[in-house]
């Protein structure tokens, strides 16, 4: 595989490709285009001068990170495309962050296990997570 790493957005058509080849729900282009400007941190692999997988960090800078959108097309999946994508992340993040600053993500059901060898831990019961779906 020749893959080149780009530290970039991916472009609202390939964030749509690959949000689209995972089944992830739909979202607008104008919604994608001014959540890309919302990003830390992206990367971009591109095989063959195509998206084959993406993902990037949100937050406020310092104290809270998000890890989001870790996304890698099914024909690459199992490749360890996905483990190169956490490896970029997690280099930007030693970086970038400070001493206790929280990192955080939400994942797919039945991948807890690929971010339990990055060192993430899912949150106690008497620490539960939370989240909710605008409906507009």
């Amino acid at each position: 595989m020749n893959i080149k790493i780009e530290h970039r957005n991916p472009s609202v058509a390939e964030y749509q490709l690959l949000r689209g080849s995972t089944g992830w729900m739909e979202l607008s282009d104008e919604a994608v285009k001014k959540g890309m400007k919302g990003s830390l941190f992206s990367v971009c692999f591109m095989v063959g001068g195509k998206i084959a997988g993406a993902g990037r960090i949100v937050g406020d800078g310092a104290i809270y990170f998000y890890i989001q959108d870790v996304i890698v097309l099914p024909e690459f999946q199992r490749t360890g495309l996905g483990d190169m994508i956490m490896e970029e992340l997690e280099a930007w993040l030693r970086e970038n962050s400070f001493q206790n600053s929280f990192v955080g993500l939400m994942a797919a059901d039945g991948v807890k296990d690929f971010y339990v060898r990055f060192g993430y831990e899912q949150r106690a019961d008497s620490k539960p997570g939370m989240s909710k779906m605008m409906n507009k």
